[in-house]
């Protein structure tokens, strides 16, 4: 039972052009249902991440201005804040500077007062104290004149 047909194909079977036909109907219908489901069921999936993705980033995008706006806001709340804290800092400084020279002026006010009174008493007890030793110069003065006196009389 050998065989004369030609139907045996010597070599590779995939370059047997009786076999194309069907080789390229069914790389077609692959190639049609590779394409219906990325184009069906890939790319609306893709997109759908990608704009979820997009919203995501955009939210952000907005939230991060939202708080750069917010932190801007709150750093001129705070330069205004130091510029009071400065301004207050500044007039107690020059409060407690004028209290201070008029506290020195009121004690040397006090001081000068104090001083001339001190200075008066000096005087009136050096005066007091001249009047008495006058006082007493003259009384000394006559007691010796008189015990002189009273010497040389009694010496002739």
């Amino acid at each position: 039972m050998a065989s004369t047909s030609n139907n045996d194909a010597v070599g590779m079977p995939q370059l047997d052009f009786s076999t194309f036909p069907n080789q390229i109907f069914w790389l077609v219908v692959f190639c049609v249902i590779l394409f219906a489901i990325v184009k069906l069921f890939i790319i609306p999936r893709m997109e759908d991440i990608f704009a979820n993705r997009r919203k995501i980033i955009d939210g952000n995008i907005a939230k991060a201005e939202e708080i750069r706006i917010r932190i801007s806001e709150i750093e001129k709340q705070i330069e205004e804040e130091i510029g009071k804290a400065k301004a207050q800092c500044d007039d107690i400084m020059n409060t407690s500077a004028n209290n201070v020279k008029e506290q020195m002026s009121i004690a040397l006010e006090d001081s000068k007062t104090a001083t001339s009174q001190l200075i008066n008493e000096a005087q009136g007890r050096l005066e007091e104290l001249k009047d008495g030793s006058e006082a007493a110069i003259k009384k000394i003065s006559e007691e010796l004149a008189n015990e002189i006196i009273s010497k040389i009389s009694r010496g002739k």
